[in-house]
């Protein structure tokens, strides 16, 4: 059965009414305009994947939801960053504890809450197909979408120098949605406001060719530094992402 929304049922106006946390949190206020246009980029790839997923309004309820806001100024000239730069500081926000608190409070509100205290070694011996699902789902929040996040943002800063005039931002959301066959199910969304671009790292079949090529990279790094591993842990956990142009959707498979 469907948990009620303690939201309300018209998902776009929620992005504007949920909870704003900051990753500098004395500086939580910021710019107004700003802050303004960062809830409306986020309101346009959230409009674009429900279109691509054929679900309109009134099938998606919200039953809780926040807005994590990266307004750190090193994002403004990320550009001119290095590639050591640029993996010195995602290191170290990587598992943001405002991130992570607010993200646990919107995981309890999840109909598998009361498998996720579970230890990695419970879920390891379980077969309750809840206590894998409620570890996959706790997975994808904590993780998958915030990393997934970090990289389509800093993507955008170095190559498009996207945020002047916004900031660069995630939303999570928990909703009740019935599917395209009328099924009802709770569904996670990670959505963020970078480019959505979908980088694979080429194959190399030769052993020296990969070792000269690590070499290489080791001493040459260009371009941007991407956590990486995103592709495997999207597989462990059921979910999907979905990239529309100006940002990213990491969501839970249905």
């Amino acid at each position: 059965m469907m948990q009620k929304s303690q939201i309300v049922d018209k998902p776009h106006a929620v992005l504007q009414e949920i909870d704003l946390i900051a990753l500098l949190s004395e500086s939580a206020g910021g710019d107004d305009a700003m802050l303004i246009e960062t809830r409306e980029s986020i309101v346009r790839v959230f409009r674009k994947f429900m279109a691509s997923r054929n679900l309109s309004d009134d099938r998606v309820a919200v039953i809780d939801g926040f807005l994590f806001v990266f307004n750190e100024p090193r994002f403004f000239k990320w550009y001119t960053f290095n590639w050591w730069e640029q993996r010195k500081y995602i290191q170290a926000i990587k598992d943001h504890p405002s991130y992570t608190g607010r993200a646990h409070a919107l995981l309890a509100h999840s109909h598998f809450a009361p498998y996720l205290g579970y230890s990695d070694d419970m879920v390891a011996k379980s077969t309750d197909k809840a206590v894998k699902q409620a570890w996959m789902r706790k997975r994808l929040v904590l993780k998958e979408c915030f990393w997934n996040a970090i990289d389509s943002i800093s993507h955008a800063a170095y190559y498009q120098e996207k945020y002047q005039n916004l900031f660069p931002a995630l939303c999570v959301l928990l909703c009740n949605v019935i599917d395209r066959n009328g099924r009802e199910c709770e569904l996670v969304l990670g959505i963020d406001n970078g480019t959505g671009f979908l980088y694979k790292k080429k194959s190399r079949e030769s052993a020296m060719i990969n070792l000269f090529y690590k070499v290489y990279k080791l001493f040459f790094r260009r371009g941007v530094f991407y956590i990486g591993g995103l592709e495997l842990g999207l597989q462990e956990t059921d979910g999907k992402l979905s990239c529309h142009g100006s940002g990213a959707v990491v969501y839970q498979g249905w």
